[in-house]
């Protein structure tokens, strides 16, 4: 039996981060960032209005009435300033003409109007540096906006954008082949016959890589049959990043994805595909390894539950490495409701719901009990040198 540890290892060490383009910033959506994305400018650029309202000099100031000498609009272009005993107009977002000091909403003399009044009156003198948006108050000028390695979600767009930059460079994203294998499968929505059910792996694994921002080229079936295998991964391998195979990684007499995959040759023997039992569970029976072609082919069990488990903690992470991510899961510690009886010398991973106080709910995580996974938020993780967990304990969390 091998490690968790030393499977992943050498995942991570076949897999390869894919090549950089550079694509425009509307389309760089659900991508990887490859290189940072800097702001070439101070954000704000100058001092900026943060309300609408009047810009005054409080140097010299005393209360009474102040003309209103100009107007600044949001986009005004021309630097501006004012003196002592005068006030302007200024909208949000309009350049703090030189000078100014404060601003006062204009709430304080009039309900809003787009008739900007000739004077207005002071009573008291008001607080400095109000409602004054700062120069690089947001960032400065060669900061790092949004830093390599990040999944773009709308709000780095929003704040690339922010910068003036019009495209980033983002990682390719990984093109993977699926092959669901098995005499038992059939599409979801195909009425059953005896000794059959439907092909929940395809669609769990497809879901898992779009969540990523991978692309699903192919969803296929294999019946039990060596030959039908060979033909399909001949078929794809040369136009993927990486195949997924479910079913047939043990060592079964119908378990063609180990017979088939084992036989292949390669010039390294250290790249070749290798099957083993992995000190997890749901999930012992995995393989790995690269095709003749230099594909990167995972091989992973055919129960639903044990898919599940080995999607976060072994594809995940590579295709992760793929799209130049950090590779491994984010995890935090959440207190258990129930008591945790676990296998010992193995990673024993759980179905969960956790709620908003982070105490976890345990579910039924036998490995074929697919109907289970949708009412989990994440995977608990108990690791092998712990003999099991109280009620009330601490206790490792992978959110999904």
């Amino acid at each position: 039996m091998i490690t968790q540890e030393e499977h992943l290892s050498r995942i991570l060490h076949l897999i390869s981060p894919l090549r950089v383009t550079e694509v425009p910033l509307n389309e760089a959506l659900g991508q990887t960032l490859a290189a940072n994305v800097t702001a070439s400018v101070d954000l704000p650029p100058w001092d900026s209005a943060a309300m609408d309202g009047y810009a005054i000099c409080l140097q010299d100031f005393t209360p009474g009435t102040l003309p209103v000498t100009k107007t600044i609009p949001a986009g005004h272009r021309q630097q501006e300033s004012i003196g002592s005993g005068e006030a302007a107009a200024i909208m949000t977002g309009a350049p703090v003409p030189e000078g100014a000091d404060t601003i006062v909403p204009l709430e304080f003399f009039h309900e809003p109007t787009q008739d900007v009044p000739t004077e207005i009156t002071f009573d008291h003198i008001p607080e400095a540096n109000r409602h004054i948006r700062k120069r690089a108050e947001d960032t400065a000028a060669g900061s790092i906006v949004a830093a390599a390695g990040t999944f773009l979600r709308p709000n780095h767009i929003g704040a690339i954008a922010a910068t003036g930059t019009a495209s980033v460079y983002t990682a390719r994203q990984p093109r993977v082949a699926i092959i669901s294998t098995g005499d038992e499968l059939v599409s979801p929505g195909t009425p059953l016959e005896h000794g059959q059910i439907p092909d929940s792996n395809a669609p769990l694994v497809a879901a898992t890589l779009e969540s990523l921002g991978a692309e699903a080229t192919h969803q296929v079936r294999v019946r039990d049959s060596a030959a039908s295998l060979e033909h399909t991964i001949a078929q794809v391998e040369h136009s993927v990043d990486a195949i997924i195979l479910t079913g047939g990684a043990s060592v079964g007499a119908h378990d063609i994805s180990n017979y088939v995959l084992s036989a292949w040759q390669h010039e390294d023997p250290d790249q070749a595909i290798r099957f083993g039992e992995v000190n997890i569970r749901p999930g012992k029976p995995q393989g790995f390894g690269l095709s003749p072609a230099g594909t990167p082919v995972w091989s992973l069990p055919g129960n639903p539950v044990a898919v599940f488990v080995s999607l976060q903690i072994f594809v995940i992470p590579g295709i992760k490495k793929m799209q130049r991510q950090a590779p491994h899961p984010r995890t935090h510690h959440v207190v258990t409701t129930q008591a945790l009886r676990t296998p010992k010398d193995l990673h024993y991973y759980m179905l969960a719901t956790v709620d908003d106080n982070d105490r976890a709910t345990p579910l039924p995580s036998n490995s074929h009990l697919a109907a289970k996974m949708a009412q989990a938020t994440g995977l608990l993780h108990v690791p092998p040198n712990v003999d099991g967990v109280a009620a009330e304990g601490t206790v490792e969390y992978i959110a999904l």
